[in-house]
């Protein structure tokens, strides 16, 4: 369901959201920063993901999203300069893993990456290696 203006307390997303098992959100903003697809992580939502996904790669996505909510949470102070290196542990990871993570997340027109491979990515992402490029 498209929902027009982004306007995603509309009563009927609102509603229609209730019924689906989930939903993706797209926001316009990720789009201006040149990532596509510019699906919003953290506001999507599938309560079918913990099934559908590998249990073995279950503790990557959800610390991954932790590390998206935790620099979520802090970017505005980022962006601003005032958060303080060294003042959280959770923060200064987020920061560091912010970039890779986001370069993940994004994919051209004609790139291909399985399931597989694309978890193994994450996790090298979340132990701050360099992923191999396929």
């Amino acid at each position: 369901m498209l929902v027009d203006g982004d306007d995603h307390n509309e009563p009927v997303a609102d509603a229609v959201r209730g019924i689906l098992d989930g939903h993706i959100v797209m926001e316009r903003a990720i789009a201006e920063r040149g990532r596509y697809p510019a699906i919003n992580i953290l506001k999507s939502i599938s309560r079918t993901m913990p099934r559908a996904a590998e249990a073995a790669y279950l503790p990557a996505i959800n610390r991954a999203r932790q590390v998206m909510a935790t620099y979520a949470d802090m970017e505005e102070l980022i962006r601003l300069g005032a958060y303080r290196t060294g003042s959280s542990a959770e923060v200064d990871e987020a920061i560091v893993l912010h970039k890779p993570l986001e370069a993940f997340l994004s994919q051209l027109k004609e790139e291909s990456t399985s399931m597989a491979e694309g978890y193994q990515r994450l996790e090298q992402i979340l132990q701050g290696q360099q992923p191999d490029q396929a």
